[in-house]
């Protein structure tokens, strides 16, 4: 009788140690939706600007894979404000920000790589 509580004992602690993992991690994860992210950039190689025909909008070219040849790994991004583009030249290496608004992939803000 004694060893059967024992088991029933050992199993019980054995099921709560292993719901505990999935609360802390539950906690953390709702902890690091509530706080701010830290802003991320994605490294690039600066390829192009381009204006539609007819219209004022700026298009910002980004390889995002410099160095590797992949195909279509070229991006473009509607600039709103075309003076983040000022002194970028073809082939410079950068890192930008980028956001997804109203369906199109906007450059929020970009600046040459550091060596």
């Amino acid at each position: 009788m004694t060893a059967m509580l024992t088991l029933c004992s050992l199993a019980a602690a054995a099921a709560l140690l292993c719901c505990l993992p999935v609360a802390a991690l539950a906690q953390t994860t709702a902890a690091a939706a509530t706080a701010d992210p830290a802003t991320v950039y994605t490294h690039g190689e600066f390829r192009a600007v381009s204006q539609e025909s007819g219209s004022r909008d700026t298009f910002a070219h980004i390889k995002v894979a410099p160095g590797v040849k992949i195909p279509f790994s070229t991006i473009t991004y509607r600039v709103r404000d075309a003076a983040l583009l000022k002194g970028l030249r073809p082939g410079t290496r950068v890192e930008f920000r980028a956001e997804r608004v109203e369906g199109e992939n906007v450059l929020v803000a970009i600046r040459p790589r550091q060596p």
